[in-house]
């Protein structure tokens, strides 16, 4: 099961996430869930390095399915849209997959 965090300030501007856990929804390898859980983080953190000049930390353990990225100061207008990018990619593998493999949850810091 991968437990996935995102994480909002009171305002609801995002303030990073974190993934914890494999999926396992098949084996190693040729987890589709996993993959694309995988690949949309990935993707988020190369995007806010790439496109922003954003000030975040990401820590990644990819033996561990852990990956956390994390802002004090919010993210820009572009770092914004990202993040709202990953969630609805996010949700949408939860939506088709549901809690078997996925457990997401918003969280006010």
């Amino acid at each position: 099961m991968t437990n996935i965090v995102i994480r909002k300030n009171k305002d609801g501007e995002y303030l990073g996430f974190k993934l914890e856990g494999h999926a396992g929804s098949g084996e190693y390898g040729k987890d589709i869930v996993c993959a694309a859980i995988s690949i949309l983080s990935i993707n988020t953190v190369n995007s806010l390095e790439k496109f922003t000049d954003d000030d975040f930390k990401c820590d990644a353990d990819p033996e561990k399915g852990y990956i956390e990225v994390s802002t004090e100061k919010g993210f820009s207008e572009d770092g914004d849209l990202l993040m709202r990018s990953f969630e609805l990619g996010i949700t949408g593998v939860y939506k088709q997959y549901g809690n078997e493999f996925l457990n997401i949850k918003f969280e006010e810091v």
